[in-house]
């Protein structure tokens, strides 16, 4: 007999996509979209097409691992008792020898979201004050910049932007990387909305709208400063401007003072003719859309970027107007409570390190960090400053891993320890960009012996306990099926008109916040209004305006910048294509580095070539595509799934550059992906 079950993909991932699997007999055989939530509508994305196969992979860590020394690959399976009594001997060892428990560190992220995954976090806080990676990779510099303008990182329900008579996508490639959002963008279309793409190369989304702007990387601030500039000489500005804005006459001032169109031009790459057609345009056309993509924020000048695209959805009075706006994300629909809560995982005298430069300050830190686990995470090959992870690495009693499949952070692992899929536990889920909450129920039972991160939390609560009274203040048990219910509190239960959270298992629904942010025009800012100037900004050692920031500029031994966008088959480095056993460094040919012509021909270079690329991180083999929609100076390799975890990555090229913001809403500054810079040599 045939079984239906509710899912929420965990991925970061905008599109949080409603799953419906099916099981018999105890055990998955398809999925399928859930054609009730009207973001997703039934359909999948290609990234969770093998989900069966994922599932039952046989290189799917099932068991216990140890590993013999660091690096050898001389696994052994172990019992979860051995795997406990080591790890929780580690911890009273490092209590009793340092009199805290400060050099026990957590490094988690996004690998999987979800209530369920911070229960590691929370299991920490009860052992005492731990040392903790905090801030993000990934929009740490936008969501600071939207903090600063709104008083709060927040967007409209993507379904409103089908209201739109004019859509900007600027730095965003939702043909791959947010599938759902398209249709939406066609329907607008059909109504005769016109849709511009603005980005560093030619992307599939660019193909399938009505013109592309290509923008040198790294100027779009400037390139929204010179549009405001028009705006502002052409007298295109919202008539009520003042009564919901504070600073705009000093911003207006600025831009008639320091923005020379002729040198906008000649910096963002955009003709000036371009540049005066999108601005008259965008004054004219209401309600008028931006969608903000994160990559335009992971510059050095990442948050002022995004501070002045802002302010041409203020100035326009787009900001409010229902299909109008400036969207980026946000996180109004994840006010979950409980012990699992994001916000109540911490200690207060936690030692929370900058995620971006964890290695570098871990070194540094006293006392000493000894005891490191990883979850969620696979910064081997997903952050910078690889040098300092390794020396970092060096020094520790025990690395710990969870994750469901070896990966090159395993590598150095003392311990793996197998965790679920979301079809074998309990969870409660959400989406940085639509409006829907669900909850995630378990089809299967655990593959092998893989348990939930709350199982593992309790279970180690309770050895800890056994072996020295008090020791964890965490629970040593209950019903997952519970926590997650308790999860939806007061708060989130009247966002979702339920009388009780029971009522959340029949299927995701829709928090009832309107369609359109900020519709009131009052903001979360101190002054109640979008702030043009903001003291807060000034307060963090920032301009308090949107202003002029240039990116980084490469250098005679790195002339060019490396951009790493994601594919539309994958995510950062999670694995989706399991068929790729025997693959090897040896066999598989190297990543493909694509240049421009122009660029190409500097270095003798033709499609098929052997080359690497190389700065002082390190060198990477690659193999030379040829591409006209490329910026000149760019090379682009899209992160893609490396079937042997020990071959090159570019991150090794990454040096760890930070961005301008993200210190205030995020706790940490963003990671300037896009400032790496390469040199290329053939092979």
């Amino acid at each position: 007999m045939d079984f239906l079950h509710h899912h929420i993909c965990p991925r970061n991932c905008y599109d949080s996509c409603s799953i419906l699997s099916t099981t018999r007999n105890g055990r998955l055989v398809s999925i399928e979209g859930n054609p009730v939530q009207d973001y997703t509508r039934g359909k999948l994305c290609s990234k969770v097409m093998d989900e069966v196969q994922k599932v039952y992979s046989p290189h799917r860590v099932k068991y216990p691992l140890r590993q013999r020394k660091r690096y050898s690959g001389q696994w052994e399976r172990i019992s979860w008792e051995e795997a406990l009594d080591t790890i929780s001997q580690q911890i009273l060892s490092i209590k009793e020898n340092y009199g805290t428990t400060l050099p026990i560190a957590h490094n988690k992220y996004s690998g999987n979201f979800g209530v369920m995954h911070n229960a590691l976090e929370a299991f920490m806080t009860g052992l005492g004050p731990t040392t903790r990676a905090v801030g993000s990779p990934c929009w740490s510099a936008g969501v600071d910049a939207q903090a600063f303008d709104f008083g709060a990182f927040f967007c409209s329900d993507p379904l409103d932007m089908e209201q739109a008579k004019l859509i900007w996508i600027w730095g965003a490639n939702p043909a791959w990387n947010a599938v759902h959002q398209m249709p939406i963008i066609f329907r607008a279309m059909d109504k005769g909305a016109k849709v511009v793409c603005f980005d560093t190369h030619f992307t599939a989304t660019a193909a399938r709208v009505d013109q592309f702007v290509q923008v040198n990387p790294g100027t779009d601030g400037m390139l929204a400063l010179g549009m405001a500039k028009i705006l502002v000489d052409h007298h295109l500005l919202d008539p009520s401007l003042s009564e919901y804005s504070l600073g705009h006459k000093e911003f207006i001032d600025y831009l008639n003072r320091e923005i020379d169109l002729k040198e906008c031009s000649r910096i963002t790459g955009v003709t000036l003719s371009t540049l005066e057609e999108l601005a008259l345009e965008y004054g004219a056309i209401k309600p008028a859309c931006i969608w903000v993509g994160f990559g335009l924020q992971r510059y050095a000048n990442g948050g002022q970027n995004l501070r002045a695209i802002d302010a041409l959805g203020a100035l326009t009075g787009n900001i409010g107007c229902p299909g109008g706006g400036v969207q980026y994300g946000q996180m109004e629909t994840w006010r979950f409570s409980g012990p699992l809560s994001h916000a109540r995982c911490g200690h207060p005298e936690d030692r929370n390190l900058d995620i971006n430069q964890f290695p570098v300050l871990a070194l540094e830190a006293e006392p000493p960090v000894k005891m490191l686990w990883l979850a969620g995470r696979n910064p081997l090959q997903q952050d910078g400053n690889q040098a300092q992870w390794q020396k970092f690495l060096e020094g520790l009693d025990l690395v710990v891993v969870s994750d469901l499949f070896q990966t090159r952070t395993t590598l150095a692992a003392d311990l793996v320890l197998p965790v679920t899929t979301h079809y074998e536990h309990w969870d409660l889920n959400a989406s940085y960009w639509h409006y829907y909450v669900g909850i995630n129920e378990p089809a299967i039972e655990p593959v092998g012996e893989a348990h939930s991160d709350l199982q593992i939390a309790w279970d180690l609560s309770k050895r800890l306990n056994q072996l020295s009274s008090g020791s964890s203040a965490f629970p040593t048990g209950g019903s997952e099926k519970e926590v997650v219910l308790q999860a939806l509190g007061t708060e989130m239960l009247e966002m979702l008109d339920l009388k009780s959270p029971e009522e959340l298992l029949k299927g995701p629904l829709r928090v009832s916040f309107p369609a359109t942010a900020w519709q009131e025009r009052k903001f979360r800012t101190p002054s109640g209004k979008y702030e043009f100037y903001s003291e807060k900004a000034r307060e963090q050692g920032l301009p308090a305006l949107p202003v002029c920031r240039l990116p980084r500029k490469p250098h005679l031994e790195a002339p060019l910048r490396l951009l790493t966008p994601h594919h539309g088959s994958g995510l950062n480095s999670q694995s989706y294509r399991l068929d790729t056993e025997g693959s090897t460094a040896e066999n598989k040919p190297p990543l493909l580095a694509r240049l421009n012509p122009g660029t190409a021909g500097m270095y003798a270079l033709k499609s098929g070539d052997r080359a690497v690329l190389w700065n002082h991180g390190g060198t990477l083999p690659v193999t030379i595509e040829i591409e006209q929609g490329i910026a000149a100076g760019v090379v682009i390799i899209y992160q893609e799934n490396l079937s042997d975890i020990k071959a090159p990555h570019p991150n090794l090229l990454n040096l760890g550059a930070l961005t301008d913001m993200g210190n205030y809403a995020t706790g940490a500054y963003g990671l300037a992906l896009n400032d790496t810079f390469v040199g290329i040599r053939k092979a």
